[in-house]
């Protein structure tokens, strides 16, 4: 409910810095604060299907936070079923997830840009399983890199 707070995080990213959101950070967490998930997200999430394996296709292999990450493997996770919001910043997908039982694909890694900041979106990373996926700690420190290389 800081608002300073709330305002300190978009003045950060729109300064030119980089902003990192993993797993919990891209569900629709806060009712009362739209602008971050609208804004910084471009979407969010509000559901999964039950915690388990589930193929991920790297989309952007040439992209910089997808360098050396296989371009598919199989991690155990949730499988966020993360939604562009139609009034949202637009973000540009690296890699998808496939939830074999209705055969829909979701976004699990992208970028966005919000004023002269750089973003990267990572919906994976729920436990210590994925958190030691090779994956999974690649897009991490890829993303990492990114974000705060200077031009």
């Amino acid at each position: 409910p800081d608002t300073d707070l709330r305002d300190a995080i978009f003045e950060f990213v729109e300064a030119g810095n980089g902003l990192l959101l993993v797993h919990p950070a891209v569900w629709y967490n806060w009712e009362d604060w739209p602008e971050f998930n609208r804004e910084l997200v471009g979407g969010g999430s509000r559901s999964h299907p039950p915690y388990g394996e589930f193929g991920v296709s790297v989309t952007e292999p040439d992209h910089p936070v997808m360098a050396g990450v296989p371009v598919q493997f199989t991690i155990k996770d949730e499988l966020y079923r993360f939604e562009k919001d139609p009034e949202g910043t637009d973000f540009h997908v690296l890699a998808t997830g496939l939830e074999e039982e209705t055969g829909a694909e979701y976004p699990v890694v992208w970028t966005a840009g919000y004023g002269q900041g750089r973003i990267v979106g990572i919906t994976l990373g729920h436990d210590g399983e994925a958190h030691q996926h090779p994956a999974y700690i690649k897009v991490l420190q890829n993303s990492i890199e990114w974000l705060t290389e200077t031009e």
